[in-house]
């Protein structure tokens, strides 16, 4: 009797059942929102000086390694445009089809190696990134042997160029001036980088005014039901409230004022600080 009472108890436990999963995980998104509202100013100023310190940092750096002017970096963009929009036709296996193959898979390759850690913390999203990097290197692999087949001067290290070798360039990209059309490309994708932190930044600016908007009106308008509350009770019109009901309106409306205050002081404070930054 006593293990049927006890089983009997488990089972009316409140997660227990399709309905009681519901509330919990609905008392779960509750929470997760408020946490997410109260949190907001330093979620949105985080990430805004994130964008300034990604945005000011790794290009100037790479401007300054290879020695670039902006004349220089319009016109290498303005090249790696027209390389994109102009149309090629190769014959299967020919060689410069192949070397654009071979061009095109090593970018990709050093494309997804610098994201690997930077936009995926799962690791299982990781492995999937790993696998595919595999089947790439393998089709590079292919394709630098048929091309190494093909020709018979200036062939491509396998193992530099298959193991993404820093430095390595592949033999038609090699100029007198020492410019590889794959730094052209580089320099065209971090700017484009660049243009799209401005872009999110400038969204994030946006909402942080939104947000201090926000938070200030919801003092205004606690600010003034609560100036009515006190009204009320000090002219003893309490309308439809108990006078009890009216002084525990006003202790909430009190306690909501100050924390919306709070709030607003915190959000200011917060955006304030990295205005500074700029």
């Amino acid at each position: 009797m006593e293990q049927k009472e006890e089983g009997t108890c488990l089972l009316n436990r409140p997660w227990d059942g399709t309905e009681g999963r519901g509330n919990l995980l609905t008392q779960q998104a509750t929470g997760w929102n408020r946490r997410k509202r109260d949190n907001l100013h330093q979620v949105l100023a985080h990430r805004y000086v994130k964008i300034t310190e990604g945005k000011g940092g790794s290009f100037s750096d790479f401007k300054k390694e290879h020695n670039l002017d902006q004349e220089t970096i319009q016109q290498w963009v303005y090249d790696v445009r027209q390389w994109a929009v102009t149309e090629r036709v190769y014959a299967p296996g020919c060689t410069e089809g192949l070397r654009v193959d071979i061009e095109n898979i090593t970018v990709t390759l050093l494309r997804r190696k610098q994201d690997l850690y930077r936009q995926h913390d799962s690791n299982q999203a990781r492995q999937r990134k790993r696998k595919r990097m595999r089947e790439l290197k393998k089709k590079l692999r292919e394709k630098v042997v048929q091309y190494n087949t093909g020709v018979q001067e200036e062939q491509i290290d396998e193992e530099l160029a298959c193991s993404l070798t820093e430095g390595y360039t592949l033999p038609w990209e090699r100029h007198a001036n020492g410019n590889t059309f794959r730094l052209k490309r580089s320099v065209f994708e971090q700017v484009m980088l660049v243009r799209r932190l401005e872009e999110e930044q400038s969204i994030l600016v946006r909402e942080m005014s939104q947000h201090i908007m926000f938070l200030l009106k919801e003092v205004q308008e606690v600010e003034a039901l609560r100036g009515q509350t006190l009204e009320g009770i000090t002219t003893s019109n309490f309308g439809d409230l108990t006078e009890d009901a009216a002084h525990g309106l006003k202790s909430v409306l009190s306690r909501r004022w100050h924390f919306l205050q709070s709030q607003h002081k915190q959000a200011v404070h917060a955006y304030s600080g990295v205005a500074a930054l700029e």
